[in-house]
């Protein structure tokens, strides 16, 4: 889904024909900095911070005042039902996208859905919402911006993405759609590799579909991994699953495909 205000990857916005030219960084990190406080007023000093930390100019106000004025301009060629506006008052700046038109928004209320549904026993309606929050997704949060605030937010950011795809391996392998998990689970084991949780569930979804040989090495790999740069091994249960499935013993809770050898 495309939508007009994007910061699950790099900071978009999205017009009739396709991103807007946003400025300068320092421009751009002005637009995230509201963006992250989408529909609430954020003062001018608390943008200071986000954008410049504690060591920024003494005219920063009035640098505020141009990027805003800046911004308002590039967001201008937006058609009215995507129209993004900029509110000034007396608290300070507030960002109003389009509703239903900012990604990160979408993603906390589908989330938010999933887990009511699997709350009520709805695993594959949970499942397919999880799913479906995760492939607003583009890329790291905010892609390439930097300074302070925005790195702690990308790395918090980062954490509850890695929550969710668990959330949502836990409820697809509940439903057998294991093998819809096999690529999101790979790429981040491949920005995690030392995460046993997801180490676990692509596990167990390469064991659903029959690719034991695979299941088996994605544990090695882990092992080996934890071994050489935490001079410790996976936790017992983990290293229990790996055996089972050497040893081509049935694993309680999981399913297989029935075509799986």
């Amino acid at each position: 889904m495309k939508t007009t205000v994007s910061v699950l990857g790099e900071l978009e916005v999205i017009g009739e024909n396709g991103p807007l030219p946003l400025g300068a960084p320092r421009q751009r990190a002005v637009l995230a900095a509201l963006a992250l406080n989408a529909e609430r007023a954020v003062t001018t000093q608390r943008v200071i911070t986000m954008v410049w930390g504690p060591s920024h100019p003494t005219h920063a106000v009035n640098l505020v005042h141009k990027y805003v004025s800046g911004l308002r301009r590039a967001l201008a060629p937006l058609p009215p039902d995507r129209r993004v506006d900029i509110e000034s008052g007396p608290s300070g700046y507030r960002l109003v996208p389009p509703a239903g038109q900012m990604d990160l928004t979408l993603f906390h209320a589908w989330i938010d859905t999933a887990r009511e549904l699997r709350d009520r026993g709805e695993s594959a309606q949970a499942a397919d919402l999880f799913g479906r929050a995760l492939t607003l997704w583009r890329g790291p949060f905010l892609g390439e911006l930097s300074g302070p605030a925005f790195d702690d937010e990308r790395e918090f950011m980062e954490t509850v993405r890695l929550v969710v795809l668990e959330e949502y391996a836990a409820v697809a392998l509940r439903v057998g759609r294991g093998t819809e998990l096999l690529e999101p689970l790979r790429e981040a084991l491949r920005r995690h590799p030392l995460e046993e949780n997801l180490a676990r569930h692509l596990i167990l979804a390469l064991y659903e579909a029959g690719r034991t040989a695979e299941a088996v090495r994605v544990y090695q790999m882990l092992a080996a991994r934890m071994l050489g740069e935490l001079n410790v091994p996976p936790r017992p249960e983990l290293h229990d699953l790996y055996q089972a499935i050497r040893r081509h013993a049935p694993i309680p809770g999981a399913r297989r495909l029935q075509n799986a050898p």
